[in-house]
Formats: structure tokens, C-alpha cells, sequence
């Protein structure tokens, strides 16, 4: 038995250190295989992230191409034939009418904005001008062909950005496109600030409003705050203004510009033209949308029905004033209209104007600015207007012909020569009694206003007015 033993002890003995070698190889081996596991583990974590990561990068920047891709789309809209085929080819694309030139460009640029009315845009993503020309120069104002209006509107230069064109980098990186155009021409003249101002920028701005920035060249802070409340309804970014006060100078960049306003003629939104699908109609929806509040208009409309029909006449004080004016009135209410008589002064407000006449039944004036006020009335009103002698061509082109696209009705008194004060100045065999063309064609437009439009008043014949007056009441109701 002790010989068992002993023998059992060295067997013993002897195992210990195989066992504890093979468990230290075992421990070994399972460490060196977690560390691998491990290490495996998080390399395969970090390419996850980093999958991840570039995943996000790519929506990211599929976004940023999809909203440059869309502005665009949007651009190109406002371009058809050859000026669009340049566009998608150049980058760059213009239009040239009797009337206007406006460029389009889809890719960026960038402006320096001073206290000088010159603006240049550098075309900084990789647009190209023409072979021939080193730059385009665009007057941004209707009209171009009239002397009097491009004297008051500074060009706008497109350069193309290279070595010997140096521009610093951007001091204010905007995200949406920029409208460029001019406060110059005839900006002040109620007319003109609709026809050639307000219309083609709702025109030209339809595609992307409210997500477009303003720049406005020959600025001034009196004509846009005039208008705040409509040009705020087409963009909800403030205003650039050229010149600006800051003397330093800003550039500015844009992903996306448009140089010159789209005109469609007098007081025309035209849905055949570019960028399609556009009527007077959706404007004045845009205008009336823009100033006044529908529920208190409700009621006021609501309100006037129940009353006579509501005349409306604005009262002139230098040239073709109506110098019988009170009798005119007089006899308006004989036929049954109530009347409200606007001063120069209550118009020159167009909020607190607008509202009279949108709640109006007949606008009554004799021809001048003051008739665009027409854009206020409501559909199926009435616009009523005097034509002095000599001027019947143009109140017919600026006031009766867009008058049935704006949804109205109109009725016009062309006055007799016997109602002109032009007689207290020329003989009634006078060519500028008999024969008022020969005036313009003749002599030019100088002349021609300062005879018609500037030279004469009127003193209407009421017994022959009274017939028009009974025409007008009875189309004066809605």
C-alpha cells in the first residue's frame, strides 16, 4: 500500500505541471482570440459609422443639388427658343423685345453692392458669354427705346470672373436667387410703377416667390416703402438696394440671377408668354391677396349693396382738371349714385385709396395716372373715363383695352372741342384743333403732352354727360 502511494504521488506530481503548461497555452490562445474578436468587432463598428457618415454626406449633398437643380428648372421657365437653348448650353441666356432685355442665369454669381448706382455681376460658375462680347450690358427697366425713361436707369453689367476680372470672396453667401431691376424710368408716376414696375416683377418673380431676393438699382426708400406691402408679398427677404449705405461695399453671392423684369405691355399679364399660364386676373387675385383684409371687405361690400351705388371721383388739380366739377357731382346724384370725392393727396396713399375703390361701384375720372387705380376695383365694376381732346389713342391703349382682362366694365366721354379749354388758346381751324395726330407725328411727344396732356382742362356739357352718367348706373350693379 505505501508502495501504491508513493506511486500515486509522483503520478500526481508529474500531471501538475502538464496540466497548468496546457492551461497556460489554453488562456493564451483564447486571449490572443478575444483580442482579435475584439479588435475585429471595432474596426467593423468604425466602418459602419463611417458608411454611415458618408450615407448622410450623400443625402446632404443630394439635397443641396436637388434645391440648385430646382432653382434651375425655375430659372429656364422665364427663357423660350434660342435664349433658352443658350441658357441650358452657356449658363447664361437673354432676351431682347421691342420693349425690354432681360438675361437669365442658372449658375452663380457674384455682386458688389456700393455706394455707386454701377452694379457688376461677375459670373463666377463657369457661365459663357459670347466669343464677340466681353460683357453685357442690360438696362433693368421697360421701355427701352424712350429716351426720357433709360435717363434715369443705370445699366447692369454682366463680366465674366477670370485672372484680370479679380473679385474678393463673399461677404454674404445667399441661398435663393436674385431679381435685379431699376427704380429709374418713370418710377413715381402711379401708372408706370404698375405697368412697367409691379406687373413684370410679379411676372418675372411668379416662378419663385416669395423664395427670391430684391435688388433694386436706381433705389429709392420713398418708392419701396410706397409699396412695402406688395413687394414683401413677393419676397420675404429685405431689400438690396443700389446704391447702398454701406460705404465698405458688400459682395454678395447668388446661387441664380435675373437681370430686366418679363413685360407683357400695358397692365398685361399675357398666358402665353413666358413663364406661361399667367393672366391680369392672377395678379390683381395677387394684389388684392396682398392689401386688403378679405373679412372686413366682406362686410363692407356687403354693406354698400344695400345703399345707392357707390361713385368714386377722383378729383384732378393741375392739367385736365374738371373745372366744372361740383355741377358734375351734382348731377351724379341726381342719377342716383352717392359720391365720394378723392383728392390728389388721398390717392397718393394706395393702401388707404385701394380700399375706397375696392368698395366702390363706378371709378370716374378724367384720363391720366389716376386711372390705374383701376387695378383696385372689384370685378364687375365699373370704369368710367373722361377722354380730353387729342388724347384718344392713349386712353384707349393704357385704360379701355385692359380693362376686359381685368374682369370690368367701362364706359368712356370723349369730350366735344367745345369742352377742351385748347380753344380759349387756338383758332378752331387750327391743326391742333382739326388734325391732333399731325401734332405727334410731326413734332414729337414733347410737344404733343405739352398741348394735350399738360395744356388743357375740361368743362363738361351736362346735358349730353347725363346720358353717359345713366349708362354707367346702369352697369353698376354687381
Amino acid at each position: 500500500m505505501a508502495k501504491v502511494s508513493k506511486f500515486l504521488s509522483l503520478v500526481v506530481f508529474l500531471l501538475i505541471p502538464l496540466i497548468y503548461a496546457f492551461m497556460l497555452c489554453f488562456d493564451a490562445v483564447s486571449i490572443r482570440s478575444w483580442d482579435v474578436h475584439l479588435r475585429e468587432s471595432k474596426s467593423n463598428h468604425v466602418v459602419v459609422i463611417e458608411q454611415s457618415m458618408k450615407q448622410n454626406d450623400h443625402r446632404l449633398l443630394s439635397k443641396e443639388q436637388a434645391e440648385a437643380e430646382n432653382i434651375r428648372l425655375k430659372l429656364q421657365q422665364l427663357l423660350r427658343g434660342k435664349s433658352q437653348e443658350d441658357l441650358l448650353k452657356n449658363g447664361i441666356g437673354c432676351i431682347s423685345t421691342t420693349d425690354s432685355d432681360m438675361c437669365v442665369t442658372t449658375s452663380a454669381v457674384a455682386i458688389r453692392i456700393t455706394t455707386s448706382n454701377i452694379t457688376d455681376i461677375y459670373l463666377t460658375g463657369g457661365q459663357r458669354l459670347p466669343a464677340d462680347k466681353r460683357n453685357i450690358s442690360i438696362l433693368p427697366y421697360p421701355r427701352k427705346t424712350d429716351a426720357s425713361a433709360m435717363k434715369h436707369t443705370t445699366p447692369v453689367n454682366f463680366l465674366q470672373a477670370n485672372s484680370t476680372t479679380p473679385l474678393a470672396a463673399c461677404d454674404i453667401s445667399h441661398v435663393v436667387p436674385a431679381v435685379i431691376f431699376s427704380a429709374g424710368g418713370y418710377a413715381g408716376n402711379f401708372f408706370h410703377d404698375i405697368s412697367d414696375l409691379l406687373i413684370p416683377l410679379f411676372i418675372t418673380s411668379s416662378i419663385l416667390r416669395p423664395n427670391v431676393h430684391l435688388i433694386i438699382t436706381n433705389y429709392h426708400s420713398w418708392w419701396a416703402k410706397k409699396y412695402q406691402r406688395i413687394l414683401s408679398a413677393i419676397s420675404f427677404y429685405d431689400i438690396i438696394s443700389v446704391p447702398s449705405n454701406d460705404a465698405a461695399g458688400k459682395v454678395h453671392c447668388f446661387p441664380g440671377a435675373v437681370v430686366g423684369l418679363a413685360y407683357h405691355g400695358h397692365l398685361a399679364c399675357n398666358k402665353t408668354e413666358a413663364p406661361g399660364n399667367l393672366t391680369t386676373i392672377d395678379f390683381l387675385h395677387f394684389l388684392h391677396s396682398s392689401l386688403f383684409n378679405k373679412t372686413n371687405d366682406t362686410a363692407k361690400t356687403v354693406a354698400t349693396k344695400k345703399d345707392q351705388p357707390l361713385m368714386v371721383l377722383m378729383s384732378r388739380r393741375k392739367s385736365r382738371m374738371l373745372i366744372n366739377e361740383e355741377e358734375v357731382i351734382n348731377l351724379a346724384k341726381e342719377v342716383g349714385f352717392r359720391v365720394e370725392v378723392a383728392t390728389p393727396k388721398e390717392m397718393s396713399n394706395p393702401q388707404s385709396f385701394a380700399e375706397l375703390v375696392n368698395r366702390c361701384h363706378v371709378l370716374l375720372g378724367v384720363h391720366g395716372a389716376g386711372m390705374t387705380n383701376m387695378i383696385f376695383l372689384r370685378p364687375g365694376a365699373v370704369l368710367f373715363q373722361v377722354v380730353p381732346w387729342g388724347l384718344d389713342w392713349v386712353a384707349n391703349a393704357y385704360y379701355h383695352l385692359p380693362v376686359e382682362a381685368m374682369g370690368l366694365k367701362y364706359v368712356e366721354y370723349k369730350i366735344n372741342v367745345e369742352e377742351s379749354t385748347l380753344l380759349e388758346k387756338y383758332p378752331i381751324d387750327h391743326s391742333v384743333i382739326t388734325d391732333p395726330d399731325s401734332i405727334y407725328k410731326l413734332k414729337g411727344y414733347s410737344v404733343s403732352k405739352r398741348i394735350y396732356i399738360d395744356g388743357q382742362n375740361v368743362r363738361l356739357n351736362l346735358t349730353r354727360f347725363r346720358a353717359t352718367l345713366e349708362t354707367a348706373m346702369r352697369l353698376s350693379s354687381f
